[in-house]
């Protein structure tokens, strides 16, 4: 009778890697609404600036 090594192969990526990579694109895309589709924005608000520095000697 001969010794036989058994090699066990385990393949494929856990759950967790994809519940991570998942979240972060929620993330991401929450962020992307709130900056640029108007969520800080305000609105139509009128943003003026005025800017009065004395006169340099």
């Amino acid at each position: 009778m001969t010794d036989k090594d058994i090699t066990v192969i385990k393949s494929g990526s856990g759950g967790a890697g994809w519940f991570l990579v998942g979240a972060l694109l929620v993330i991401v895309a929450i962020g992307g609404y709130v900056v640029y589709g108007g969520g800080l924005s305000g609105g139509d608000a009128d943003i003026s600036i005025d800017l009065n520095l004395p006169a340099a000697n």
